[in-house]
């Protein structure tokens, strides 16, 4: 992820400061997270996918096809969590079986689903490889569940 971030923000001309203005965050704060030291909340990411005008695939390295976003893309959390039991229901898969895999604790993994808390960019990538689907899907942005 990193790298796209990185990427990203070069490719705009701009500093990481000019980007922890964006984000309102510090620019140490938004360093670490382009340097993969801390996980960027996915509200900070979707801020700056629309910045980007790309998917959340692109941003996260799901795809490497920067397809051009025209308009703002919004993060629904209710679908989110609705989206994340079907995918495991579909999987015939318990909580405690798809925590497992994702290595996630079950309390957390149970908290995405109830939507008591939400994830983070690292931990929605690893869920939508893990069931094979488009970032952007599951946490709203789009209806197409497929990675472009």
């Amino acid at each position: 992820m990193a790298v796209r971030y990185e990427e990203l923000r070069s490719n705009m001309e701009k500093r990481q400061g000019d980007i922890a203005e964006i984000l309102n965050v510090k620019r140490n704060t938004y360093s670490k997270w382009e340097n993969e030291i801390n996980d960027m909340p996915v509200e900070k990411a979707n801020i700056l996918a629309n910045y980007y005008k790309v998917t959340f695939d692109y941003m996260l390295g799901l795809t490497r096809n920067n397809i051009f976003v025209d308009k703002d893309l919004f993060i629904d959390w209710d679908l989110f969590t609705e989206r994340l039991v079907k995918l495991r229901k579909d999987a015939k898969l318990s909580q405690e079986q798809v925590s497992e895999k994702l290595g996630f604790a079950q309390q957390t993994y149970s908290h995405f689903e109830v939507g008591d808390r939400r994830p983070t960019t690292l931990k929605v990538l690893i869920i939508s490889q893990y069931f094979n689907v488009s970032s952007d899907y599951l946490i709203g942005r789009v209806d197409n569940d497929t990675i472009k």
